[in-house]
């Protein structure tokens, strides 16, 4: 093998190799990472029930005609015939407090008018045992729009010098909260518990919102429910759209911005990915090049090791080892790469909420296993039919 080795791995050959792998690394880690940044985007929008296209909220137009005449709100009448609608497969009312709430906190400097809502359990998109409160209770606990952390940490609190708060931090923040007015006033301790993807709202458990709705609201004056959540089989089906069309509704999926920020990435990802792939082809077709090159040039060195003996298969082994150990080496760096990347960036996506795993997904190191077995075939097979080539002149 030290023959091989003076007579076929020439100096210039190897820096030409060097150069090839170095392309080979950057193509990997671009195309994996696109595939992966795709995974996280799908995983990030569509990790728990919060996702589900099937929930859907719904509310009347805004009109001044609507306004003045109080027809901006759902009557019985109306929320049994929305059930009765064959796509619609159940009906949750969302309920608002018809009292007055404020809420202030000593260690953020804050204090702030707020409105709450409740719905059922059953169209929670957050399983928290926590969200449960019962007459007596002194603490309300809460599940916050993640939108609205987002709007906080982004737009309010730059604006007025406050900290801004990742998720873990603003759930060990207690807040007062003054629930009625005058004589008829109480205070809670309220604490938020968890993070809702469906509602663009403050939610409060309904057993709470009906036990103060009846104690501190105006009965007189208690309202229909202005906005409904529905689950159906299908949002974008023809027959739905002219329905929510067809009765002046408004149409809501829950999320402000997730569907435009999964098209943007999802766009951003095809690009990385098409310009990965652009890159490992070449560097593939640069190291064809390059073993062929090594063959052409040594074609009177191959011409004596045959002469003195030696197999055709010895001979292309020895180079398909050589590409053996380079690539395992130029790809085991790139995966290096590519893991202590999404790791730094799954660690700062986890510090702004982001749930990512730190980890590569299954699929991401099944396709890099496939692009690997395929490239080293490929290269394989080009030294292999080279080196016939030459045993048979």
């Amino acid at each position: 093998m030290d023959l091989f080795r003076k007579l076929l791995w020439r100096l210039d050959n190897r820096w030409q190799l060097f150069a090839a792998g170095l392309g080979t690394a950057i193509g990997l880690v671009l195309l994996l990472g696109a595939v992966q940044l795709y995974l996280d985007v799908e995983y990030l929008l569509h990790r728990d029930a919060g996702a589900d296209p099937r929930y859907v909220q719904i509310n009347k137009r805004v009109s001044l005609l609507n306004t003045l005449a109080g027809a901006s709100t759902f009557s019985e009448k109306e929320i049994d015939e929305i059930l009765e609608k064959p796509f619609v497969q159940s009906v949750g009312v969302l309920t608002s407090n018809d009292f007055r709430v404020s809420a202030a906190s000593e260690n953020l400097g804050l204090y702030t008018e707020l409105f709450f809502e409740a719905v059922p359990d059953a169209f929670l998109d957050v399983r928290e045992s926590r969200f449960r409160w019962a007459p007596g209770d002194k603490e309300i606990p809460i599940l916050l729009s993640r939108d609205y952390l987002a709007l906080y940490n982004f737009g309010f609190a730059p604006s007025q010098g406050l900290p801004q708060l990742t998720p873990g931090a603003i759930q060990r923040v207690g807040f007062d909260i003054n629930v009625g007015n005058g004589q008829r006033r109480t205070q809670f301790k309220g604490r938020i518990v968890g993070f809702s993807d469906r509602f663009n709202s403050i939610l409060v458990p309904q057993s709470f919102m009906n036990w103060a709705n009846q104690n501190f609201g105006d009965p007189a004056s208690q309202k229909e429910p202005s906005r409904l959540v529905l689950e159906v089989d299908n949002p974008l089906a023809s027959s739905f759209l002219d329905f929510v069309e067809d009765n002046n509704y408004e149409l809501s999926t829950g999320r402000l911005v997730g569907g435009q920020i999964q098209a943007m990435v999802a766009f951003l990802a095809l690009v990385i990915l098409l310009v990965g792939g652009l890159i490992f082809v070449l560097s593939l077709l640069i190291i064809l090049l390059n073993f062929r090159l090594v063959i052409i040039q040594a074609k009177e060195e191959i011409d004596l090791l045959l002469q003195l003996g030696y197999f055709q298969n010895q001979v292309y082994s020895y180079l398909n080892r050589k590409l053996i150990n380079w690539f395992s080496f130029t790809s085991f760096s790139g995966f290096i790469l590519l893991l202590l990347l999404h790791w730094v960036l799954a660690r700062s996506a986890q510090a702004q909420g982001l749930e990512v795993h730190p980890l590569i997904h299954p699929l991401v190191w099944l396709l890099a296993i496939l692009l690997s077995a395929g490239f080293i075939y490929l290269n394989y097979w080009s030294i292999k039919r080279n080196v016939r080539r030459i045993g048979e002149l």
